[in-house]
């Protein structure tokens, strides 16, 4: 069976950003570190930082819990990055923040923050109750709306001026259909592009390995959005699509008729990961 691994899978600049920040605080430091919710999507990365002493705090946290956490204790921010006032909480409780929120996602608070504080209400294209959007509602508070399927923009009120944003993770295809419908509510909004490159160039090249592969395996957390989305590309273009989360599960997957498969992976996924199921393929 012919191998093809997409060239952009695993860790992102911003998910490899946070995990070098944690594991350089692990070897310079005697101090217990948390991190903010898990730091990335993936189970088994959480796992292995956990047995080098990181303990993943609740995102709902009360703010009791968190008076009561060891002093000097640091805690790390994610990629997805967090409320203004939850951060301030975090700092008001003694603890030594560092803040690993991904670059681009910093640009899409800023984005937010400015159009909020020039009276404008903020759309945010995404998914309801993700990290990074849940971070962004933060800097638009009363001013924000989760836009994630057509529906959700008619029930917003039309005599505001808008601002339109995107979860950095979201697809082309759901970019493009709701953006086309936003413009002929509001002509006049204002449309910021903030999807991740990176991400884009990782579906971008799924779909093309979709017509060169009999099936695709997409490697990453059953709960990364990312990764998710990967799965459900690959799915739309008509491809036997397998998400995975390790090598282990390919034993559920039929290969009894499939001569070429593709694999990618999402952005969590660690490249120890991706060569066990090489491995395990070939």
């Amino acid at each position: 069976m012919n191998i093809i691994l997409a060239k952009n899978a695993g860790f992102c600049w911003g998910v490899k950003r946070v995990v070098k920040l944690t594991e350089e605080k692990i070897a310079k430091s005697d101090s217990i570190i948390f991190t903010y919710g898990p730091l990335i999507h993936n189970q088994e990365v959480i796992h292995k930082l956990e047995e080098k002493g990181v303990c993943t705090l609740p995102t709902d946290i009360s703010d009791n819990h968190l008076d009561k956490l060891p002093a000097n204790s640091s805690i790390i921010i994610r990629a997805h990055g967090i409320p203004p006032d939850k951060h301030k909480k975090l700092t008001d409780a003694g603890l030594n923040v560092l803040d690993g929120t991904c670059p681009h996602v910093v640009k899409i608070q800023e984005n937010v923050e400015y159009a909020f504080s020039h009276g404008r209400i903020v759309l945010i294209l995404g998914d309801k109750g993700h990290a990074e959007v849940t971070g962004l509602l933060g800097y638009c508070p009363g001013k924000g709306y989760v836009i994630s399927i057509e529906e959700d923009i008619m029930k917003i009120p039309e005599n505001k001026p808008v601002t339109v944003v995107a979860q950095s993770t979201l697809d082309k295809k759901t970019y493009d259909k709701l953006t086309k419908i936003i413009k002929i509510k509001w002509p006049e909004c204002q449309i910021i592009d903030t999807r991740c490159d990176a991400t884009t160039r990782r579906q971008n090249e799924a779909i093309e390995l979709c017509g060169k592969v009999d099936a695709m395996i997409i490697i990453g957390g059953k709960n990364s959005a990312n990764t998710n989305r990967l799965a459900q590309i690959c799915t739309n273009e008509g491809v036997p699509a397998f998400h995975i989360e390790n090598a282990n599960e390919l034993s559920n997957v039929n290969f009894n008729k499939i001569k070429t498969v593709g694999v990618t992976a999402g952005a969590s996924t660690p490249d120890w990961i991706i060569e066990s199921v090489i491995k395990k393929l070939a």
